[in-house]
This record gives C-alpha cells, sequence and structure tokens, in this order.
C-alpha cells in the first residue's frame, strides 16, 4: 500500500515508540513534507520511493524512484505500523537521516525537512490554529471562513472518523470522496467550519494515533470545540456538529456537554461495537465471496472472538493464545485492529451511543449510501427512529443510492466493496449543505 507523505509525515517529536505529551513552548509545529510518496513495508519487502514531487528534499539528496528506505534516524523501518510512526515522529526543521539502497549500493543521506504547505481553499481563509487537551498537548484546528463575511457566524465543527488519516488536505481534496465532501461543505455553507486533528496525527502532539485511545481522541475534540466556540467570530448560540463515520457516534456523546443547534451524521452507528462490527464482518464476508455455510462458519468464530475481545477486554493476542481456533478468522493485528488499538474499541464499547441520540433535541440530518458495507442500514434507520420519537420534524434520513462510506458512486455492491471505478457524489455533499443553510440562517 502506498502512504502519502502528504498525509503521513507529522510534526511531532518521537519519544519511545510514541510521541512526547507535548512541546515545551513556541508554536505547534508543522509535520514534514520530504516530497514524495513511498510504498511501506509489506510482505518482507522494504519501503520504497514510488515518485516525486517538484522540489522533493529526498531527490535533491541523490535517492531516486525505486530505491529502497531501510532506516530512518537510525529506526529499522520493519513493518508499515513503524514505518507509519517514525514518519509521524518528524517535524519541519529537523535534520532527518535516511539509509537506503539503490541496487546493490548502500546511500546515507541527511536532509534538513521542510514544513508541509498550508491550505489554501478558494473564497475562503483559512486559519491554523491549536487547542490544549486536559491530557496536556496540543492539537491543531484547521478554521475556514467566507473571505467576505462580516460579523459572528454560525460555527459547525468536524468529528472526524477512526482512521489515523489527517484532515488537513494542503494539496487540494484528495482522491477519496471524504475530502472532496469536505471541501465542497467548506465552500458552499456561510459559517465558520473547524476540523479537528486527532492526537498523533498531523501536527497535533499526543500519543502516536496507533497507540492513541478514545479518551485521547474524546479529550482532544473536546478542546477543539471549546476553541470554536471562544472565537470572537462565531455565534456560540448556533453550534452544529458533524460527525463523519465513527465521529457520527461521537456527535451526540459531545452533544450532551456543548449543546448543539444542529447535528449531521454521515455513516455513522448507533448500536454497541459488538453489535455493529459482527454486523460489518458479516457484510465483509459476503462481499468477498464467501459461500453462505462459510459466512455462517466464520460468524460463529467472530461472535466468540469479539465477545473476548470487547466483553472480557482481552486483546486479540490474548484471546487467540487462550482459543487458537479463532486464529482461522482474524486478520489483523495482535493489539490493533484498523489502527488503533483494542483498548480504543473497548472504550467504544462502553459507550451509551443510543442513550446519547435519545437525549438529542435538535434537528439531525443521518446521511447514508446504501452500498456503504462499513456501517450498517439497521444504524441509521434506529437514529432517525430514535431522535424522530421525541419529534418526528427533527430527523432527517437521507439514502444516497449507489455511494459508498467515503462519498463515491459505485454500479454494484460489488464495485462499492473493492472500490473500483467509483465517482465522487457531489450531490450528497450538497444535501448536507442544504440541510446546514436552512438550520444557520437568521
Amino acid at each position: 500500500m502506498i502512504l502519502f507523505l502528504s498525509r503521513l509525515l507529522i510534526a511531532v517529536m518521537v519519544c519511545t515508540t510514541t510521541r512526547c505529551a507535548f512541546a515545551d513552548d513556541g508554536l505547534l509545529r508543522r509535520r514534514v513534507d520530504l516530497g514524495a510518496a513511498i510504498a511501506a513495508p509489506e510482505d518482507g519487502k522494504p519501503a520504497r520511493i514510488v515518485r516525486f514531487r517538484p522540489d522533493s528534499v529526498l531527490e535533491k539528496a541523490g535517492l531516486g524512484i525505486g530505491d529502497r528506505i531501510v532506516a530512518i534516524d537510525g529506526r529499522p523501518l520493519t513493518d508499515a505500523t513503524v514505518f507509519a510512526t517514525v514518519l509521524r515522529g518528524l517535524r519541519a526543521g529537523d535534520v532527518v537521516r535516511i539509509d537506503a539502497r539503490h541496487g546493490d549500493e548502500t546511500l546515507a543521506v541527511e536532509v534538513r525537512a521542510p514544513a508541509m504547505r498550508e491550505e489554501a481553499v478558494d473564497s475562503l481563509v483559512v486559519r491554523y490554529g491549536e487547542a490544549r487537551s486536559e491530557r496536556g498537548y496540543r492539537v491543531r484546528t484547521y478554521t475556514t471562513r467566507p473571505a467576505a463575511a462580516r460579523g459572528r457566524l454560525p460555527v459547525v465543527v468536524f468529528i472526524p472518523w477512526l482512521s489515523c488519516d489527517a484532515v488537513e488536505a494542503p494539496f487540494g481534496p484528495r482522491a477519496d470522496g471524504w475530502a472532496r465532501m469536505l471541501n465542497v461543505v467548506m465552500r458552499g455553507v456561510p459559517a465558520q467550519f473547524v476540523r479537528i486533528e486527532k492526537p498523533g496525527v498531523g501536527d497535533s502532539e499526543g500519543p502516536d494515533c496507533g497507540v492513541a485511545d478514545l479518551d485521547h481522541d474524546l479529550a482532544a475534540f473536546r478542546a477543539g470545540i471549546r476553541a470554536a466556540l471562544a472565537d470572537p467570530g462565531v455565534d456560540p448560540q448556533r453550534l452544529i456538529l458533524f460527525g463523519g463515520s465513527i465521529g457520527g457516534a461521537l456527535a451526540p456523546v459531545l452533544a450532551r456537554e456543548f449543546s448543539p443547534s444542529g447535528i449531521v451524521v454521515a455513516g455513522g452507528f448507533s448500536r454497541t461495537w459488538y453489535e455493529h462490527i459482527l454486523g460489518h464482518e458479516r457484510r465483509r464476508l459476503t462481499l468477498s465471496g464467501k459461500s453462505p455455510a462459510e459466512v455462517n462458519a466464520a460468524m460463529k468464530l467472530f461472535a466468540e472472538l469479539y465477545a473476548l475481545v470487547l466483553l472480557e477486554r482481552q486483546t486479540p493476542r490474548q484471546a487467540l493464545a487462550a482459543k487458537p481456533e479463532l486464529s482461522k478468522v482474524w486478520y489483523d493485528a495482535p493489539e490493533q485492529q484498523f489502527g488503533r488499538p483494542t483498548r480504543y474499541y473497548q472504550q467504544v464499547q462502553g459507550l451509551d451511543v443510543e442513550g446519547a441520540w435519545a437525549r438529542v433535541q435538535v434537528p439531525t440530518l443521518v446521511l447514508w449510501g446504501d452500498y456503504d458495507w462499513i456501517m450498517g442500514r439497521d444504524d441509521q434507520e434506529r437514529i432517525a427512529a430514535i431522535v424522530g420519537a421525541r419529534d418526528p420534524t427533527l430527523a432527517t434520513f437521507v439514502v444516497r443510492h449507489g455511494m459508498n462510506h467515503h462519498f463515491d458512486v459505485f454500479a454494484s455492491p460489488r464495485d462499492a466493496f473493492v472500490e473500483e471505478n467509483g465517482t465522487f457524489d457531489e450531490g450528497a455533499a450538497e444535501i448536507i449543505v442544504e440541510w446546514l443553510r436552512e438550520r444557520i440562517k437568521d
């Protein structure tokens, strides 16, 4: 898998295997830009340079496309996890030593890493800020505002997804639909729009995202929301929380503390994580082409495995050691899943998401694509039903035909599963824009 440095190189120090808790002084430093796309180590193959952007410091230092990177600052890049962690540990201005192989030749170069460029969005003022978490470290915030706007504006705060991908897009909207959707919404709504970077992602301090748990993330989101509401350019009485993916389950939890005037969720969930992940695995197995008998047999093992991990609070390593037969279905790391630690999911399992939704008394938009195999339809309908039970006019449930979890449209569920030949669903983004414009108008 190719991991672009524009998404992975993050400006923070490394303390053993995680980031330092916080910087001593000064402004939050930028992540670095080495100007290259690098394929992570995979299947015993070392990391390798795939291509350069213009003015890459790596190319200027004498490295070439196809060169294998074996170590950074003396740390061997043994696998994709170590690779990502090391790169996230770099700060702009650091002198970085890179050990590489060019054919049979060994190369060692040192480069001073430049800062990642900042975002520029047409018709918007983009401001880079920071908020200090109650855990002592600072997280990056990105605030956009219409360039011609004056006075106090409504504020929309985006609560991001599960993965360690940054919400920042310094090179413009990436190919993935989430970034393109956010770009459409930011430009289309007359409001301040705030994105919060998770701990260990982008410029944010804190533990590396691969080891940060849910409490770290929630502390960062709370700090970012507080900073957004304290901005003199916003009307704090017109706050809207916008949750993407797992952020759609965290939005109602945070709503209890911050009393928004509206909520948007895209691809969220309502049930317990145990129920959600079993549904996720069934959809994944089915779309992978497994027979009904194979799916049924695997689901019995998954039910037992996830009970041990989520309910008995074991790691996958401990569960597999106790019951080796469960290794037939496990496909991820011994202490992680989808790049996040086991403790993260155990904490998500402890949330009362449906109880949080039951307390919501403000207009809520629930958006979902019917080719979204990551999050199921039942959860979306349940959110709308819970909110609408109080007042049917509060819940708006919109289904986009052919759209997957990432705002792309496909010809079939199978194409959506393998993500082949998809096109961005701008209509889905426009639905969010129109709903927000209606909610925030005077």
